[in-house]
């Protein structure tokens, strides 16, 4: 058996299975990322519309009303 070509066969498999992991390391990374902006996204959502609510309501009871001064 030719243990030159052996080792050179051990160090492309390695190299592979690192290839490999570092690959499905960053797809998970930008997945996980993915995952954190729509969860962002949705209690950014929810807040604005809670807020959006919240002022209607308030200008609906005549908040902010305030009288016009004639001349």
């Amino acid at each position: 058996m030719n243990w030159r070509l052996f080792g050179w066969l051990a160090a492309l498999f390695g190299g592979a299975i690192v290839a490999i992991w570092l690959v499905a390391s960053v797809i998970g990374m930008v997945i996980g990322a993915l995952g954190f902006l729509i969860k962002f996204a949705l209690v950014a959502a929810v807040i604005g519309g809670l807020v959006f609510l919240g002022y209607k309501g308030y200008k609906a009871v005549g908040g902010g009303k305030r009288p016009e001064i004639r001349r």
